[in-house]
């Protein structure tokens, strides 16, 4: 059962089924070596519609509409009525007096795993609260309902009232109290057990799926690290080779002007390709803690430089003394992504601007990019920098790469629609030191 905390709703929804039935076969076959040891039962008419309603409940389980929806509430009235049909079944059967009492215990321990604590406990209440029902009834002989179904043989009747007689001395009062109690502290202990054994592994369950999580965004990071490097690699020779054949056709007087602009982006990608590997290079070395404020400042300063076509109005406030960064490599890197793609969903609106902020304080160092495009759709604000994306904009990878960076120096990055643009904030507490 324990198996269940770790499984979607729609798969326990199946196993609670599952269980159910195992449930119900178990009662069949003791109802069938009840009938053939000519055990005494108040109404076996009435014993059998009570079965029938359990299987129809169980029946009725896999097919409600969206019950994975309400699982935890469903949950919760799947055990209230197991202990009702249970315990009406009690009743017909003997009461207290019946071996399969223990039967109630069973739907304290499907709570237990399936719902919070406080929601189990009650649960566990209620099945006390019905076994001490079951105590204050005795056996169903003992109830004014006379003829129909409810009539006792007449060898249970007596028996029942042999057991009535009984109950009125003190040992065997003793011997009731006994029994209440010790499934009253049964009841108790399942629920505190099984409820902490289901808590733990829901929780190791969240800190492995953590895991496998951040172990699939560093294999897509090798990936894209590779990708990167071989794509660096080959566009070496081609770019080289493209500003060979730009020198030699500048004599053309009619395109100089064209030429020129050709050759400037030449020598940008060029540019590109040097710092690229200039940057890897750099990322095998020990790398130097740096403070994060002049880390970031610098940063902005060298982004600003490879992009006149950009305004950006920058403040860097300091109300606190600026930390260390171990890795200032990640998060220049990170922020320099971010930069790219603020800008050019700025410049998609003819809005050649953008506002840089990077406040330091007792808690952290928070930097906010504030861009003027026209900001992101909710699909794409959970989709983005949470799985490597390719679009037309140019965003996407860049954003995945810039949120695991930041992700790994223990810091969050945050994206949220403004009236004019987006506001994209990075967190870094001082602990990522």
């Amino acid at each position: 059962m324990l198996s269940l905390t770790v499984l979607e709703p729609q798969h326990q929804l199946r196993q609670l089924a599952r269980f159910r039935w195992g449930v119900i076969g178990f009662i069949a076959l003791a109802m069938l070596a009840a009938w053939l040891l000519h055990y005494p039962v108040s109404s076996w008419p009435l014993l059998g519609l009570l079965l029938v309603l359990f299987a129809a409940s169980n029946v009725l389980l896999p097919l409600l509409p969206n019950a994975s929806q309400y699982s935890m509430r469903l949950y919760a009235l799947y055990a209230l009525a197991d202990i009702v049909l249970l315990c009406c079944m009690l009743v017909l059967t003997g009461g207290v007096s019946n071996g399969l009492v223990a039967l109630l215990l069973l739907p304290v321990a499907m709570a237990s795993v399936l719902l919070p604590g406080r929601l189990c406990y009650l649960v566990a209440l209620i099945a006390v609260l019905a076994y001490s029902l079951l105590m204050q009834l005795g056996d169903i002989s003992a109830l004014p309902i006379a003829g129909g179904w409810l009539e006792l043989q007449p060898e249970h009747a007596a028996g029942a009232a042999h057991a009535h007689h009984g109950a009125g001395h003190g040992s065997f009062d003793q011997h009731l109290l006994q029994m209440w109690w010790a499934f009253a502290l049964s009841a108790a202990l399942i629920s505190w057990f099984i409820s902490a054994q289901a808590r733990q592994i829901r929780k190791q369950a969240r800190v492995l799926n953590q895991l496998q999580q951040q172990q699939l965004r560093q294999e897509q990071m090798l990936a894209l690290a590779t990708f990167a490097a071989n794509a660096a690699h080959d566009l070496a020779t081609p770019i080289q080779t493209m500003a060979l054949i730009a020198d030699e056709l500048e004599t053309d007087t009619a395109q100089t002007e064209q030429w020129q602009d050709l050759k400037q982006q030449l020598q940008r990608c060029q540019h590109l390709v040097q710092q690229l590997r200039r940057d890897a290079g750099s990322l095998r070395q020990p790398q130097q803690a740096e403070p994060v404020l002049k880390l970031t400042e610098q940063t902005v300063q060298r982004w600003l430089a490879s992009r006149p076509d950009i305004e950006a109005e920058c403040q860097f406030d300091s109300k606190a003394t600026d930390f260390l960064l171990a890795e200032p490599q990640s998060l220049a890197a990170a922020l320099l992504n971010i930069l790219d793609n603020a800008a050019d969903a700025s410049l998609a609106r003819q809005q050649p601007k953008l506002s840089i902020s990077c406040q330091l304080s007792e808690q952290g160092c928070s930097i906010r990019i504030r861009d003027y495009g026209e900001g992101f759709s909710e699909q794409r604000l959970q989709e983005l920098g949470h799985l490597p994306q390719l679009s037309s904009q140019g965003l996407g990878i860049g954003q995945f790469l810039a949120n695991a960076s930041i992700e790994r120096l223990g810091g969050k990055v945050v994206r949220s629609n403004l009236a004019d643009g987006a506001l994209t904030c990075i967190e870094l507490p001082r602990n990522s030191a």
